[in-house]
């Protein structure tokens, strides 16, 4: 890599940084109750087209020319079928100080408001129909479908990071056992997790909290995203070892 991309490359890591801390409200609380039906919890993608004198922006660029396009990159991500991290990723390489980024999980109160407005306005897997003007420069906003999850672990010898000396048929035959537990009428399943789980996160009932699609294993990804809520997964296999898998939200 030449010295000039090492550099670009660096400031688009140092920019999408600064950009997120920006957005980030140093005064704002987030609130404990939400409006009727709203999610307490989403996740986001965004793709912003900086213009000149916009926060940060690098670029000597008019906010009409940025407006132009933006609005040819919502055009694209608001074709049927299309893929906005594809998308996104197309516009970074296209035009300069162009920023695409994932965000999330995040509740209210933790970035811009008109931001979140926007996100939290969306359904699952929605793009905002309109670009957004921010002191940043211009946003064009999806809002990612998210799960929330409950997990136990159940590691064997070899998996990664694990301390047990059990055998993988042994860890099998535990987990199987576990999740034949964990669906009896009234079985607690976060009790059940801080019970048998190998996972750090069993101390507290297994929770992994709020996640979009690419920010786990895809084997985990796809068995959760499959579930409907309060439903219990098969064993999923993954180097880690055994899961079995509840949906909260």
């Amino acid at each position: 890599m030449s010295r000039s991309r090492e550099i670009i490359a660096v400031r688009r890591v140092l920019l999408s940084a600064t950009l997120l801390l920006g957005l980030i409200s140093a005064t704002s609380v987030a609130s404990p109750t939400t409006a009727a039906g709203e999610p307490t919890t989403v996740c986001a993608s965004h793709i912003l087209v900086r213009y000149w004198r916009a926060h940060h922006a690098t670029v000597v660029r008019s906010s009409e020319t940025a407006l132009v396009i933006a609005k040819e990159i919502l055009s694209k991500a608001l074709q049927p079928g299309a893929d906005f991290d594809a998308v996104g990723k197309e516009a970074v390489k296209i035009y300069p100080d162009v920023l695409y980024e994932r965000l999330g999980p995040f509740s209210r109160g933790r970035l811009q408001k008109e931001f979140e407005d926007v996100v939290f306005s969306l359904p699952p897997g929605r793009v905002a129909d309109r670009v957004l003007n921010t002191p940043w420069g211009l946003h064009i906003i999806r809002r990612n479908p998210a799960v929330r999850c409950r997990h136990i672990l159940v590691a064997y010898k070899g998996a990664s990071r694990a301390t047990v000396e059990r055998t993988v048929e042994e860890a099998r035959q535990l987990a199987e056992k576990t999740r034949q537990e964990a669906l009896r009428p009234g079985a607690d399943f976060a009790a059940l997790a801080v019970r048998y789980s190998d996972a750090p996160d069993g101390r507290r009932g297994g929770d992994v909290g709020f996640f979009d699609r690419g920010m786990t294993i895809r084997a985990f990804e796809e068995a959760a995203f499959a579930l409907r809520v309060g439903e219990i997964s098969p064993l999923v296999h993954t180097r880690f070892g055994f899961h079995i898998i509840e949906r909260i939200e």
